[in-house]
């Protein structure tokens, strides 16, 4: 019985990572500088360029630089271009990323993108200290779904990023990119029940790296990340 048991359990578990799946990983270093990076795509063709670049902390890194605009030039709603990753059918996912804000300005990343009238927001707002806010966005209207979470997100440093949509609700955890210890509690959470599938963005002036996207944290297959360290080159170990 305790064999049959034990069978079983482990039938469950190895089919939940059988049938896990990762969308997307890039530390950006097989890119070529100036051009935008392999497998992104304009999901709202504005102003701007998004390119790869020299990482401005680290002259031996590549990251990629949503847009070249000012920060008051950046952003979509002000006609701002949108860089998306990922598939239109992704439904519940994470992603963890590192983020870099060249100024202190409202800057995000988007989520359920299916284009550039429908979609959520995860916005860095203009606060002291740094408050961020979830947002939805329909055909021209904003929608605010959570509004003054406090991470001080300082500019001109990078932090880690981990956001998680699953369902109706979705959270994000955040702390320096320096900070090797795991993630503790999500410091903002939302739910909604408009949208239920879409690619992953960026919006306005923001510079990410290291950045993986998978249906559950056993998918995110990278090393633990410290003082700007690159993806794994081996990318089936578990985090």
């Amino acid at each position: 019985m305790n064999k049959f048991i034990f069978i079983v359990l482990f039938l469950l578990v190895f089919s939940s990572f059988a049938f896990a799946k990762q969308f997307y990983a890039s530390d950006f270093e097989k890119d070529t500088i100036g051009k935008p990076p392999s497998g992104w795509e304009l999901g709202f063709a504005g102003a701007g360029n998004g390119k790869v670049i020299v990482d401005p902390l680290n002259p031996n890194n590549k990251v990629f630089a949503h847009t070249d605009l000012a920060k008051d030039k950046a952003r979509h709603d002000v006609g701002g271009s949108v860089w998306v990753i990922g598939d239109a059918n992704m439904t519940d996912y994470i992603v963890e990323y590192d983020a870099y804000f060249p100024e202190d300005f409202y800057i995000g990343v988007l989520f359920r993108f299916i284009d550039s009238k429908q979609f959520y927001l995860l916005d860095r707002r203009v606060t002291s200290p740094t408050s961020f806010d979830f947002w939805k966005h329909s055909n021209g209207n904003w929608t605010n779904i959570t509004s003054g979470a406090k991470y001080d997100a300082v500019p001109k440093l990078w932090h880690r990023f981990r956001l998680v949509v699953k369902g109706d609700s979705f959270e994000a955890y955040a702390k320096l990119a320096t900070d090797s210890k795991p993630f503790d509690k999500p410091f903002i959470t939302g739910k909604d029940t408009a949208y239920k599938s879409g690619k992953f963005g960026l919006y306005g002036l923001i510079y990410i790296d290291n950045i993986v996207i998978g249906e559950t944290v056993n998918d995110l297959v990278i090393t633990s990340v410290s003082a700007k360290g690159k993806l794994a080159t081996t990318w089936g170990e578990i985090k």
